[in-house]
């Protein structure tokens, strides 16, 4: 793995948020202009299993690249696709189920997965279902996820993930090292950045971009 570099990227949150949405979940467009243009060229292929609020997909089709995303929440999906020229790429359902939709592979995946604390039970990934309730099981459908993720990647497709660990008065979740676990499996660690950002929210002065190839 390489050494860890630091990098500066501006905060600033470009497009409003839909009416049923706050920008809380967000990141800046520019972080996302600084993977596309760094690991990706013209016309390349680009998957976000968890598009949320579409942010990545946007800058994709703005950059010339070509956009494929999976959201869970229909609200949300029906935001995105309304506003992506490529909306037929874009699939509403678990991000576990991308083996149904006989995506092509991709040329570079970019992923900024639903955080949960290691000390709650309403798990992100089945919408709160108290069957699947806890942290254990958040890792361990995180990992099953990431699986089919690599079956979409080439020998030479980056993953990159945003992630933070989690602070919340005296509980501390380890996210990051708790997901580079479980993603040991098929991948291999390449890389870290630390994102700090330029005039950033008072409690939130950086973010981290973990970079994987598939084994």
């Amino acid at each position: 793995m390489t050494a860890e570099k630091f990098i500066q990227i501006p905060w600033k949150l470009e497009r409003d948020p839909p009416f049923f949405e706050g920008n809380d979940i967000k990141s800046p467009e520019e972080m996302f202009r600084y993977i596309l243009k760094n690991h990706s060229k013209k016309g390349d292929k680009i998957f976000d299993p968890f598009a949320g609020l579409g942010t990545s997909l946007f800058i994709t089709e703005e950059m010339g690249r070509v956009p494929f995303g999976i959201e869970f929440e229909p609200q949300k999906y029906e935001w995105v696709a309304g506003q992506l020229k490529n909306w037929t790429q874009m699939i509403c359902d678990d991000a576990a189920k991308m083996d149904k939709y006989n995506l092509p592979k991709m040329d570079l995946v970019i992923a900024c997965p639903p955080y949960m604390e290691r000390h709650t039970k309403w798990n992100p990934l089945y919408g709160g279902d108290p069957k699947y309730a806890g942290y254990e099981k958040y890792l361990k459908h995180m990992g099953f996820i990431f699986g089919k993720v690599s079956t979409l990647m080439k020998k030479t497709t980056p993953l990159i993930i945003q992630l933070d660990n989690i602070q919340n008065g005296k509980k501390f979740t380890p996210l990051i090292h708790d997901v580079i676990n479980i993603l040991n499996k098929n991948f291999i660690q390449t890389n870290e950045k630390i994102v700090q950002w330029n005039n950033p929210k008072p409690d939130y002065p950086f973010t981290t971009l973990l970079y994987f190839k598939k084994r």
